[in-house]
Parts: C-alpha cells; structure tokens; sequence
C-alpha cells in the first residue's frame, strides 16, 4: 500500500523519509504467523507548478496494508525535520487513471 506525505521540505532527503516510517515499524507487535512489515519502496517526488512553484512529497510503499494503515494513523500530524506533516493513503490506481483521460 502506498502513503504519501505531502509537502515536504526542500531539505528532507529520502533516508529522512525512511526514518521517519521505521520509527513505527520497529515498534511493530506481530504474531509469529503474521508478516513482518517493511518498506518496499521510498521516494521523493518533485511536482513544478504552473505558476513556477515546486512541491516536493514523499511517497512510501509499505507491506501488509496493515502497517501502512498502521503508519498514516501514528504518524498523521507529527513533525518531519521541523514542519507538521500529513500522511496519506495513495491510490496509484486513480492518478492512472487521470493521466490516461488527460
């Protein structure tokens, strides 16, 4: 499942990102049958606006769903190198989908 932290500073690096998440996963109480979760994926992506304006967001993949869902409820508000964050669930499937009827 993907998550999105959007907004990010201009100086938040992608090992940033990855540990602000793992500070969740470490705390992580699993079952012996259950799947250790773990960051499949992390990058930083860049978007220029029209009006000249960049915007950076972070977007994580995460496996089970569990700890992703587990990830956005912990994490949502909390602060990412000095600035309150929000994070998101992503559907990659719907921004697809708008790319294709655009």
């Amino acid at each position: 499942m993907f998550v999105i932290i959007p907004r990010i500073t201009n100086d938040t690096k992608r090992s940033d990102l990855r540990d602000f998440v793992e500070t969740v996963l470490e705390s992580w109480f699993r079952l012996p049958f259950s799947a250790h979760p773990r960051i499949v994926s992390h990058r930083i992506l860049t978007v220029n606006n029209r009006d000249g304006t960049t915007q950076r967001h972070g977007l994580v993949n995460l496996t089970p769903d569990d700890a992703a869902l587990m990830v956005i409820r912990r994490l949502n508000g909390k602060s990412l190198n000095g600035k309150r964050v929000g994070v998101k669930y992503y559907d990659a499937t719907v921004k697809q989908a708008i790319n294709q009827h655009a």
